[in-house]
């Protein structure tokens, strides 16, 4: 029985690699949409006449909503199929990028910014979930690295890429561009997307309270890292 085990938790590793390249797909198109704005703002603010307060206004749309979402994906995906939730955010944030490259005028964009942080908070609570009920714990590391270094070749993939196109095709044509061919992400999540499994924690009556959260130095650790980042 403990020989058994190691390739049987082996197996499930391999069984979810697919769902796990997708994952780190969905968080590499997370972050291109979200900066994509940035990379356009100069293009932005000629062609809609926008102050730099505008602008300001606009790169900060997005965090309000995505920082509010936070609390209420977190219940969500606790109580929910996470698979569908994560389904609905990226079809709800997706469908933002193509409207922001059709539409005018501050107030709209505005709108679309604020949709696109409500559609994108779902990704990181739902890839939490996920990791932790299809993986044994020993694998939640190496996972859950492949999927922030999927952020950050976002951000780099984001500047460059849609920088150099924009440069050259203007920045209605990629928001549009980009959001039609995130959505091809979504027919294959559906086929491949983890079915089953359990959160170990949740079935054997270990899941932490707030209070219990709070205590714990890696926690604030953590925050201290992401704060300073």
């Amino acid at each position: 029985m403990l020989v058994a085990a190691p390739r049987e938790e082996t197996r499930s590793l391999r069984a979810f690699a697919p769902a796990l390249l997708l994952l780190v797909v969905c968080l590499i198109i997370n972050y291109i949409d979200r900066g994509n704005l940035s990379v356009a703002a100069p293009l932005l603010k000629d062609e809609l006449h926008l102050s730099p307060s505008q602008l300001g206004i606009l790169f900060s749309a997005f965090f309000v909503t995505y920082t509010v979402m936070q609390f209420v994906v977190g219940w969500l995906v606790d109580r929910f199929d996470v698979n569908l939730i994560l389904s609905a955010g990226f079809v709800l944030w997706s469908l933002a990028t193509i409207v922001t490259g059709v539409v005018w005028g501050f107030a709209l964009l505005l709108l679309m910014r604020l949709i696109l942080g409500i559609g994108e908070a779902v990704a990181l609570p739902s890839c939490s979930k996920i990791l932790a009920r299809h993986l044994p714990e020993q694998y939640r590391g190496f996972a859950s690295g492949a999927i922030m270094s999927g952020l950050r070749c976002g951000n780099a993939i984001g500047t460059l890429g849609a920088g150099l196109l924009m440069a050259h095709i203007g920045w209605r044509p990629v928001f549009i561009g980009v959001g039609i061919v995130s959505l091809l992400w979504l027919p294959a999540w559906l086929k491949w997307m983890p079915r089953g499994g359990s959160d170990v924690s949740a079935e054997s009556g270990l899941s932490p309270t707030a209070i219990e959260i709070l205590r714990q130095r890696s926690f604030w650790g953590t925050c201290a890292g992401a704060f300073f980042e």
